[in-house]
């Protein structure tokens, strides 16, 4: 249990050393001496002993401090540096070329059924989920992933055809140039009307 002989000592100690925070602070240069008292208590202090006083110089470190950040006006908040998203491959992917390689542009096509076949070359590959769509005199007969395609029973005549590259949502990537061609068909020649038979008279 503390007495009061025991508070009194204390309580000096606590003051002096916020006594000596507060100095250093202020002041990081000051001296600061031990001394010990007549009760043999332990005296911290600023204050030169006299001459005769038994006293020790204490080395005291500078104390370290730091600048507070400024403190930013209500309603404002920080700026905050967000970096651009990298690009995928994807993102930048593009065809060279489509083109009809087959039938060549103004070739005769002589098919009596009408059934024509249409080759596509892509550059590059066609990718995973792209598709090829043939359109014929402006009208889309057909798409799908394959580079070839056979319409059948295509009327006789000049056509136009060309394909376009779509991908996945239906948005067209790439079209290329028309090409045209002519079809001929060769039709039956029709039969002979038989004269009938002329009635005897009596």
């Amino acid at each position: 249990m503390f007495t009061h002989s025991h508070i009194r000592p204390l309580l000096a100690f606590i003051l002096t050393i916020c006594s000596l925070t507060l100095a250093l602070s202020g002041q990081a240069a000051t001296k600061i001496y031990k001394t010990v008292d007549e009760e043999g208590n332990v005296v911290f202090t600023d204050v030169p002993p006299k001459d005769g006083e038994d006293s020790a110089a204490v080395e005291v470190e500078t104390p370290n401090t730091f600048a507070p950040a400024p403190a930013t006006v209500s309603g404002e908040r920080e700026a905050w540096n967000v970096e651009p998203e990298a690009t995928t491959d994807t993102d930048t992917f593009s065809y060279t070329s489509v083109a009809i390689v087959s039938p060549t542009n103004d070739q005769a096509v002589r098919e009596n059924a009408g059934n024509v076949t249409f080759d596509v070359d892509v550059e590059p590959e066609l990718q995973t989920g792209h598709k090829v769509r043939l359109l014929l005199d402006g009208t889309p007969e057909q798409e799908g992933p394959q580079l070839s395609f056979m319409l059948a029973n295509v009327d006789r005549g000049t056509h136009s055809a060309n394909v376009e590259i779509i991908d996945d949502a239906g948005k067209v990537l790439m079209v290329s140039n028309p090409i045209t061609f002519h079809l001929l068909r060769v039709a039956a020649a029709p039969r002979p009307v038989q004269p009938l038979p002329k009635r005897s008279s009596n």
